[in-house]
């Protein structure tokens, strides 16, 4: 079968084949210059453990969704403010997933602490965060640890094994990274 002198089903054949290494060789591209480096300069990070990194399509674009398993003696916003700067030397649109082991009980703490942390955003009064989130895990016999930089509270919670990480932006929606905590274990 051919048209106007073109074989069709080699034209056909032809297409899938370059269409084939096409992709083929942006997926290699992206193994090989983009997810490994990312991956083993995150793992240098002091604080993190563990670390992978996949590339998630969907809606409009394609982003890089980085995974951390992070030390718990290291302070979450040291830890996390040098994963921010190697992440944006790589100028991907990111989002990143905590692990932590909160419990029921850390969690019900947690909305009382994060009611005082939104406070804290819109009146810029931290040092009574410190004092609030003191009293609130005080109260309830929990360790805290909390951290402020010009864009995030970092908000870790112990009660004996369990711990809970929180990372609560101070842009306004959309201008920073994203955030999300996973409990348990992942890949």
């Amino acid at each position: 079968m051919s048209y106007r002198g073109l074989h069709l089903p080699a034209a056909v054949l032809a297409f899938v084949l370059v269409l084939a290494v096409g992709l083929l060789g942006k997926h290699v591209y992206e193994q090989n210059q983009i997810i490994a480096p990312l991956e083993a300069e995150l793992q240098q990070v002091v604080g993190v453990k563990k670390v992978a990194v996949q590339r998630s399509r969907g809606g409009w674009g394609s982003v890089l969704e980085i995974y951390l398993d992070l030390d718990a003696q290291v302070p979450l916003g040291a830890a996390l403010g040098r994963v921010r700067q190697i992440a944006a030397d790589f100028g991907e649109n990111l989002v990143i997933h905590l692990r932590d082991s909160a419990s029921p009980e850390l969690l019900q703490l947690y909305e009382q602490v994060q009611l005082a942390a939104e406070e804290a955003v819109i009146t810029g009064k931290f040092t009574l965060l410190a004092e609030r989130v003191g009293q609130l895990a005080g109260s309830r016999g929990a360790g805290w640890e909390l951290s402020v930089d010009r864009n995030f509270i970092y908000i870790s919670l112990t009660d004996g094994e369990h711990m809970l990480r929180r990372v609560i932006s101070r842009a306004p929606e959309g201008q920073e990274l994203e955030f999300h905590v996973d409990g348990g274990a992942w890949g």
